[in-house]
This record gives C-alpha cells, structure tokens and sequence, in this order.
C-alpha cells in the first residue's frame, strides 16, 4: 500500500540492484499493458501507410511525442526505461520520437521573447482575463524561465499556449474559484465538462484514448506540449501547482490504494489527490454539522451513500482499523450527489460554489486522475493541468468559505 509524500523507490534512479530488479520485474505486466498503445502506434507509423489517418488524428508524431513527454521523461529520469527495454517493452521508438521533439524547444533570445510578447498583446490571446484585469504575467514568466520551452516549429503557437498557462494561474488567483467568468474562460481551454459524462472504460487503461477523450470534450493540447521540465516550470510560475495541502487525518484513510506506479507523476498526483480528498471531506463535514448539526449523515446523506459507508465502516473496524468520521469512507464520486443535493445545496453550498452545473463540471475534470493514480496508471501532462486547475478551484473557494 502506498504511502502519502515522496515515492519509495523511484525517488532516485533504479540501480540494478536485487531488489530493484525484483521490483521492476512486479512492474513488468503493468507497464507492458500501459505502454503497449505507444509502441503499437509507434510501429504503425513506421511501417503502414495506412496509419497515416491515425497519425493525423493524433496531430502524426508530434502528437504522441506530446502526450509521452511527462511519462517518458519519468521513465528516463528513474532508470526504468533502460530496465523496461532489456525486458522486451517496445518503447524505443516512442522515446526516439520523444527526444526528437525535445531538441525542438530553446529559450527565446531577449529580442525574440519583446517580439512574443507585443504580438501577444495584438493579438487574440490579449482578451485573456489576466490582461483585462491587470498584471502582464505574460512577459514576467517569460523573463523568469530558465527551461527550453518554444517551440521553434510553431513559435507563435507555443508561446500563445505558455501566456495562457499563465493566464489560467493568474485568473485563478484573483478570481473566486467558481466566478461565471472564470468558469467560461475556463471553459475555452478545458472544454464543457458540465454535462453528467457516460465514461468510457479504455480512458482509464490507455493514455492516447483519454487524450484523444479530453479533446473531444474540448481540451485545448496546444497547452501541454512541452518537455516535461518546461510543463513543470511553468505551471508552478503560473502558481497552479503549490505544495500539496496538509492533510486532515481523522478523513483520510489509505484505504484502496495500490501499490507504486513506475512512474514518479503517478504517485506524486495520487499525494495530492489523497491530501485534497481528506480536506474537502473535513470542509464537507464542518459547513454540514455547523447547517444541520453533529447527526447530519443521517438526514442528508442519500440513503443508498450512506448504507455503502456504514457498511465500509464496519468492515474496516472488524478488519482492525481504528474508527474515522463516517464521511472518511465516502468514494469520489458521492460528493457531488451531496453537495447538489436540493436542500444542501440552497442551504449550505450554493453561496460557496454559487452554480451546481460548475460543481459537477470540476469534479468531472478530476475524476479519470483519480481513477489513474489509485490503480497506479501512467498519467499525462493533460491530466495534471486538470488536476493542478481543479485542485486550485475547490481548495481556494472552501478555504475561503470560513
């Protein structure tokens, strides 16, 4: 079972050690199946012409160099690449690929980055909420990042989506987390993820279907193509990745979770996710005792929720467990039920989340994350925007709801 902070093995690289070995061999069946997808389509590119639809779909090469960026630097950086090769993983024509776009990002010279930033301000990108409302962000984390992160194939392009990382962080600091403005804006480059979504399982098993899924749904990809380092650098200048929040214990529980991914961002999301979850439980059970008093999860809990936590409950204490507030055992997916439920929703959250349509929307955007990183899955750099944007959106508004 996992434990919350840094990863234990992959903290620093593999050695070819024993116990390493044994460990990378546990890995072995997980990681075939999840990088399985890179290399078939890797080889479809190579080999048939026919894959030349597909590669279009998915913008050709640069497209799944894009979505393997965060992972396969994960896997370079930890040593479990070379390891994964020895043992027959096809991944070396994907990170072939990988590198490839890599070596196409530099940082701007000073007079190239003043010309980015003037035909910024002329153009589209300009209406941005952080230049209507103040503070050219766009320009200062230009002059702050010492990543390659232009792409010199599209400069326009790639500085366009670095200045709307910025403007996303910049709006999400200076507006409440669920303001209309923000949430359309939002919207622009995220997609409409208002309506209850029918999931398709293969999202959760296979990195390029959900990618493809986010941009169905209106993901803009411009905004993740970078190198791994650069993503890094600049969404923490943005400020959408802070520490991960300090975790509530009493509400958190470490129940279900697997073992380790091979990949450090996997565990490093599954900190943050697990931290958030007890928060937002405490936040739940605060504002509902203060509304309906100690006695709440019995009158405003749908029946059918709170009968699967009491059973969770008892079977978690005839296990050993030591007893934990009863919303400690609520799953992912019972928090919204409870906050849009009709009398909870006018009587406790419509002032802190002001539309339930919003609330559904930023729990949507979490969910494939969080049903990746508790099953140990590769994610991508698309899934951590989301979850650095609605991590930031909910936090900020139920920390400020006292």
């Amino acid at each position: 079972s996992r434990k919350l902070g840094a990863p234990q093995y992959l903290e620093k690289a593999l050695d070819v050690t024993d116990d390493n070995l044994r460990k990378l061999m546990g890995l072995h069946d997980s990681l075939m199946r999840q990088l399985e997808p890179f290399g078939g389509l890797a080889k479809m590119i190579d080999e048939s012409s026919a894959a030349a639809k597909l590669v279009q779909q998915m913008r050709e090469q640069d497209q799944l160099a894009r979505i393997a960026f965060g992972p396969f630097e994960d896997l370079r950086r930890t040593g479990v690449m070379l390891e994964a090769k020895k043992l027959g993983i096809e991944v070396g024509r994907v990170d072939e690929l990988v590198r490839a776009a890599t070596e196409r990002f530099r940082l701007p010279e000073f007079k190239e980055a003043s010309a980015l930033v003037e035909a910024y301000r002329l153009g589209p990108g300009s209406k941005t909420l952080a230049n209507l409302y103040g503070g050219d962000v766009f320009a200062k984390a230009i002059e702050s990042m010492r990543t390659p992160w232009l792409d010199a194939a599209d400069t326009a392009r790639s500085a366009g989506a670095f200045a709307e990382l910025q403007s996303i962080g910049f709006a999400l600091q200076n507006f409440q987390g669920f303001d209309d403005r923000l949430s359309d804006a939002l919207r622009i480059d995220l997609g409409d993820w208002r309506d209850l979504i029918d999931w398709p399982e293969n999202i959760f098993t296979d990195a390029l279907v959900r990618s493809d899924f986010y941009i169905q749904r209106g993901f803009a990809p411009h905004l993740t193509n970078l190198p791994g380092p650069a993503f890094d650098e600049s969404v923490g200048l943005a400020g959408l990745r802070p520490a991960p929040p300090e975790l509530a214990e009493p509400y958190y529980r470490g129940e279900g979770d697997e073992d380790e991914a091979a990949f450090q961002r996997t565990n490093e999301a599954h900190d943050r996710l697990q931290r958030f979850e007890s928060r937002l439980r405490k936040f739940i059970d605060d504002v509902m005792t203060a509304a309906f008093g100690d006695q709440w999860t019995k009158h405003q809990v749908p029946g059918e929720i709170r009968k699967k936590w009491l059973d969770k409950k008892q079977k978690a204490m005839d296990n050993g467990e030591g007893e934990h507030p009863l919303i400690a055992y609520a799953d992912f997916t019972d928090y919204v039920p409870i906050i849009t439920r009709t009398d909870n929703w006018t009587q406790v959250f419509e002032p802190i989340f002001r539309r339930s349509a919003f609330v559904q929307e930023s729990f949507q955007r979490l969910y494939p994350i969080r049903i990746c990183t508790m099953h140990a899955r590769m994610i991508t750099q698309d899934d951590e925007l989301y979850l650095y944007v609605e991590i930031k959106r909910i936090l900020g508004v139920i920390n400020g709801s006292g």
